[in-house]
């Protein structure tokens, strides 16, 4: 009886020191570290401007994907969290995600978002969460090897068979990987984007969305396709037909960490990759200085297939993303975090410093932004870029993708590997969600 007694006292004056005391509500960030130099200074701005104290929860990129999606759909994530942006919609579709729309209104900063950024992180045409940068991709190549094989730079390949051609010269001047496209399930989404979107939207004319993985206008994902069939005869060329290029390297236990060393020790002739090569090559903690980059290594934009009707050169943007966990217990408090990070000054400090494509017009309209060379050019390649299929199930076909990539690694037929891949598209979405082209 007394110890009862005893507690319930207690408890009386902690909630009376509680009413006397100003609300302290904690928010917690949960984040990638390779971000740390945007975000932490944007929550040290905060803390300052609102006297709030944020759980700045700070974890490694290798697996932190999984991690979001884990913590939301078992209601422990933080309030504010990164998440990539093929994400959104489908977190959003379940729930998790508070919609920013009426919180946008009240910030004067939203208005310098490209549209088509903030489309990829909307869902049914609200928006989710705000872009920390986007991309493009483009074919990266070794000065040397290209000397080597006698092939003349600048390169600028008018379709597919002149980036085979390349890469059998590069094989037989002795270049260890001729031609990296990323592909296999360790990949993950790289081999979806960086390398199967990217051939697959050059690959058939853009009509009724005939090189894409999804008709957008019926919904349905695209389970064969003159594309599809094409986009996988190039990978069934480059690692098994022609062996173009040993597999080795979509199974190292870091695999961007073994493709930079074997780009910077001239063991590698072509590499599809992106942007964010430019402050990331060789090595991302201590990139090389612009000069040096230049002389080893140049870019060009991806081709086409080379049939007719089809796009001369093809792009597909992803990016990184901001939002707010839908159960966060003060939204409006969580909104202004990530408002004093995306702040002008703290955002475009952050991409003049890595070298990052601006996600905003007052960013990338600046004197500064547009001095850098790479940053001009590479963000001309964004005028024509798309997306990723913003829509719930992405994820699952992305995977499947990646499986069908993994299948080629191991030289199983373009038909064999067609039919597997539109079964399972059938078993996971139903037979009236699939389509076929001829």
């Amino acid at each position: 009886m007394l110890k009862t007694g005893f507690l319930s006292t207690v408890a009386a004056l902690t909630l009376m020191a509680a009413s006397t005391l100003p609300a302290r509500a904690e928010i917690s960030f949960m984040y990638a570290d390779w971000i740390a130099a945007l975000v932490e200074p944007g929550i040290a701005n905060f803390e300052k401007e609102t006297g709030e104290k944020v759980n700045a929860i700070k974890l490694p990129g290798q697996g932190y994907d999984q991690r979001i999606a884990l913590d939301l759909s078992a209601g422990t994530a933080a309030d504010v969290a990164l998440m990539d942006s093929f994400m959104v919609s489908e977190l959003a579709s379940a729930g998790y995600l508070e919609p920013l729309g009426e919180h946008l209104k009240g910030w004067d900063q939203s208005q310098y978002y490209l549209p088509g950024l903030l489309e990829v992180a909307s869902y049914q045409g609200e928006v989710y969460a705000l872009p920390t940068d986007t991309d493009v991709r483009m074919l990266w190549y070794d000065l040397s090897n290209f000397e080597k094989a006698g092939i003349p730079t600048p390169w600028e390949p008018k379709n597919w068979q002149d980036i085979l051609d390349a890469a059998q010269k590069l094989k037989d001047a002795g270049v260890q990987y001729p031609f990296q496209l990323p592909a296999g399930t360790k990949q993950g989404e790289a081999s979806t984007m960086q390398g199967v979107y990217m051939a697959l939207l050059g690959a058939d004319v853009p009509e009724g969305d005939r090189n894409r993985l999804l008709n957008r206008e019926t919904n349905q994902w695209i389970g064969d396709s003159p594309a599809l069939r094409r986009t996988f005869e190039l990978y069934s060329k480059v690692y098994s037909e022609d062996q173009l290029n040993p597999a080795d390297l979509n199974y190292a236990t870091d695999i961007g960490a073994a493709v930079r060393a074997a780009l910077a020790a001239d063991q590698l002739g072509i590499l599809a990759s992106g942007s964010w090569e430019d402050a990331c090559l060789w090595d991302c903690n201590n990139p090389p200085t612009r000069e040096v980059r230049d002389a080893e290594v140049a870019w060009t934009p991806w081709p086409g297939s080379g049939e007719p009707g089809t796009k001369a050169t093809t792009n597909i943007s992803g990016g990184w993303t901001i939002g707010v966990n839908a159960k966060a217990s003060d939204k409006e408090l969580a909104f202004k975090l990530i408002t004093s990070i995306f702040d002008e000054a703290n955002f475009k400090a952050w991409t003049l410093e890595t070298h990052r494509m601006a996600v905003r017009t007052d960013i990338s309209d600046s004197p500064e932004y547009m001095a850098d060379p790479f940053l001009a050019k590479a963000t001309a390649l964004a005028a024509d870029t798309t997306g990723r299929d913003t829509v719930p199930g992405y994820q699952t076909v992305s995977a499947l993708i990646q499986q069908a990539t993994s299948d080629l690694l191991d030289g199983v037929s373009v038909d064999e590997v067609i039919e597997t891949y539109h079964n399972a598209l059938v078993d996971e979405f139903g037979e009236e969600n699939v389509i076929t082209y001829e």
